[in-house]
């Protein structure tokens, strides 16, 4: 069984779509959601993988120190990535939303799987916005997306490195997609200031 929360809003509005950072569930983003208006359909899914205890999207290996793309189960991140999109369809069809226009919101481990799934078409977001994110795969990209991509960060962020954020940029530069990219000073954390730049961003 999912777990997840839907709020209708009106019919002709995108749906924002929640995926939360690791250890969350499917309410921490709702208060996000709010700040982005009414007008929205808001879907929330809780990652379905306890992985040590912590809610995620998909599994880590463990096998080095850090959140580094060695560490990454890229098996459990492919069936997962795999699950999320047959659950959005599925999800879609009871709720009566439109799956075609569907804006990703994540943060962190809820980002990764968001934007994984959009550089291997695994589903295509209307537009994506993702906190503090990182590339965790190396991928053959199927297809020039052209999607218009949110992205936060912070240089003293003790979880992306600069490194793995830049490589994320490559990838989604070589699917053709428009970045857009807002810089904090506060490390992993989520602030209001980013939250209403990608607000202000997603009204253009």
């Amino acid at each position: 069984m999912t777990d997840y929360i839907y709020r209708a809003g009106k019919a002709d509005m995108p749906t924002l779509l929640l995926l939360h950072g690791t250890g969350g569930n499917e309410v921490e983003m709702l208060q996000i959601a709010q700040q982005f208006g009414s007008d929205y359909n808001v879907l929330s899914i809780r990652g379905r993988v306890a992985d040590s205890g912590v809610n995620r999207y998909f599994k880590m290996k463990n096998v080095a120190a850090g959140f580094t793309k060695e560490n990454f189960d890229l098996e459990s991140l492919e069936n997962e990535a795999q699950w999320l999109a047959d659950e959005i369809a599925a999800l879609s069809v009871v709720e009566n939303f439109d799956s075609s226009r569907v804006v990703a919101i994540g943060y962190s481990n809820g980002a990764n799987i968001a934007l994984y799934m959009q550089l291997t078409g695994i589903f295509d977001f209307e537009r994506i916005i993702g906190f503090h994110s990182m590339q965790v795969a190396d991928v053959d990209l199927p297809a020039r997306t052209q999607r218009k991509i949110f992205l936060s960060r912070a240089e003293n962020d003790p979880i992306v490195t600069t490194d793995s954020f830049a490589a994320l940029g490559q990838d989604l530069e070589a699917a053709a997609c428009q970045l857009t990219i807002f810089n904090t000073k506060y490390g992993h954390q989520l602030t209001m200031d980013e939250i209403a730049a990608a607000r202000s961003w997603l009204t253009e």
